[in-house]
């Protein structure tokens, strides 16, 4: 087995053992471990949410420069260029520290003005999570560089969450007190910071290589459109959570968050076979494969939405007793749902594209689309929170709203510069037949008579298996067929 077979099967793995660590989480134990301290989880979900953005604009896209540019030196010149990319990354984390301890008390508090002495209380752990995200960003890029990303993996999915769900069932069990749970919750990235800095400790080995002078204005243009590009979808991601405090509050966080977790698992499909698809086609336009390119991004469109439409339409159906085991405080979610999981069948119907556009001689045209996506996730959370009212429905409207729009800007640039598209007959017979087994098996929490848990199952096996099994039936999966038939020669 090669190396990058070997690093996204142990990828693959963690991904599903952090996937059943984040679901035991968010739907058993926080809710009931925070159950009327809402406000407190909804801290811990800002400042992760804060973290990201402010490590995304501390290190000022060095993270990009360094996957992008260290490849192209020897080993010799390579320690020099990583000592100037570092340099950046340096500059713009002293910048953000000390902006942030110059004003960051004021800005906490505006956060959620509801909540503002538990704000400021909790000031310096907004400090210390981002300057420990800052640096986990340079590790992992240093890593997937040296192709050890499974062991990225590994730390993110797997020792994050299951450090997050132990802390969890302490604080659930009274085992530790609630104003320990934040100072130990931000302890479990410190641990991930170390861990994934010793790997990495011949880079504070390497100062004394000096600097690469002569390539630093390359460093700098790629590090601010990476910075602008890449920080835009970070900031995007988390403004939906953020702009809930403010204007809901602190404790309607949390309530969102199951809603978006369930939404999430849609997208599974699409996460496990993101960076296989992104190796193929970096290969193929490379090689200049038009041709290639299109099929491949066809069949990734097809297959994507078929798996992901399957698995929502089981979710869907499920729902209503599915939410009989959760805490009455965060039933009601099926819409904040139903939204999340379409702009994932969305995201994954434009997987092949978005990479595509990201590797071709265009990518730069992915900069404004990016940035407007923030203004465009401002503008709606806005219009539905605020002037409408919707409240979490709203928010999560507000996300679809903003993945049509920003995926629809880039369909219609990769088929016009590049004369492709994901687009096929099937798609809409796939989501025929997902809404129809999700609606046929839509029942209501007590008709079968049996355990919420049970009759959750059922349902869900029901429509998933359903919808896949009629897609197969029909003919939208010949790879499947291909694959087991090629095992199973009388395989009709």
């Amino acid at each position: 087995m090669g190396v990058i077979a070997k690093q996204s099967s142990y990828a693959a793995i963690a991904l599903g053992v952090g996937l059943v660590l984040g679901a035991a989480n968010n739907m058993a134990v926080l809710p009931r471990a925070f159950e009327g301290k809402e406000e407190i989880w909804g801290l811990v979900r800002i400042m992760t949410s804060w973290g990201v953005i402010c490590a995304a604009l501390a290190t000022l896209g060095a993270p990009g420069a360094i996957v992008r540019f260290l490849n192209r030196y020897s080993d010799k010149e390579r320690d020099k260029a990583l000592n100037s990319i570092l340099a950046i990354a340096l500059a713009g984390l002293t910048l953000t520290l000390g902006t942030i301890l110059t004003f960051g008390e004021y800005w906490v508090t505006k956060l959620d003005p509801t909540h503002a002495d538990l704000l400021t209380a909790h000031a310096p752990w907004f400090l210390a999570i981002m300057a420990i995200m800052s640096l986990l960003h340079i590790f992992r890029s240093l890593l997937t560089l040296a192709l050890r990303t499974g062991y990225v993996s590994w730390i993110d999915e797997v020792w994050q969450k299951l450090s997050y769900i132990s802390l969890a069932v302490l604080l659930l069990f009274d085992a530790i007190p609630l104003h320990a749970f934040v100072p130990m919750y931000v302890a479990t990235y410190g641990v991930s910071l170390v861990l994934l800095g010793i790997p990495n400790i011949r880079m504070f080995k390497r100062v004394s290589a000096g600097w690469n002078r002569q390539d630093m204005p390359q460093f700098l243009e790629y590090s601010g459109f990476s910075l602008f590009a890449g920080s835009s979808i970070i900031i995007a991601m988390q403004l939906d959570s953020i702009m809930i405090a403010k204007y809901l509050g602190l404790e309607e966080v949390p309530m969102y968050t199951i809603g978006f977790f369930i939404g999430s698992v849609v997208g599974m499909p699409g996460r496990a076979t993101v960076n296989i698809v992104k190796g193929v086609l970096a290969d193929k336009v490379h090689a200049a494969n038009d041709g290639s390119i299109d099929r491949l991004n066809k069949r990734t469109a097809r297959i994507n939405v078929l798996l992901m439409t399957s698995l929502m339409a089981g979710i869907w159906a499920a729902f209503d007793p599915f939410q009989q085991l959760l805490p009455e405080n965060y039933r009601g979610l099926e819409w904040v749902f139903v939204c999340i999981g379409l702009s994932r069948i969305i995201a994954g119907l434009n997987n092949s594209n978005n990479q595509h556009l990201a590797l071709s001689e265009h990518y730069r045209l992915v900069l404004p689309i990016n940035i407007a996506l923030v203004v465009v996730t401002i503008a709606m959370n806005y219009l539905f929170l605020v002037i409408f009212e919707w409240g979490l429905s709203g928010a999560a409207l507000a996300t679809l709203g903003t993945f049509v729009w920003n995926n629809a800007w880039r369909l219609w640039l990769v088929n016009r510069k590049l004369g492709v598209h994901p687009f096929t007959w099937s798609l809409p017979v796939i989501g025929a037949i997902g809404l129809v087994f999700a609606t046929l098996f839509h029942w209501e929490a007590g008709q079968l008579g049996l355990h919420p848990l049970v009759e959750a199952s059922i349902q869900g096996t029901l429509a998933s298996g359903g919808c896949f099994v009629a897609c197969y039936g029909l003919g939208f999966f010949p790879e499947l067929r291909a694959g087991i038939k090629h095992r199973l020669p009388w395989w009709p």
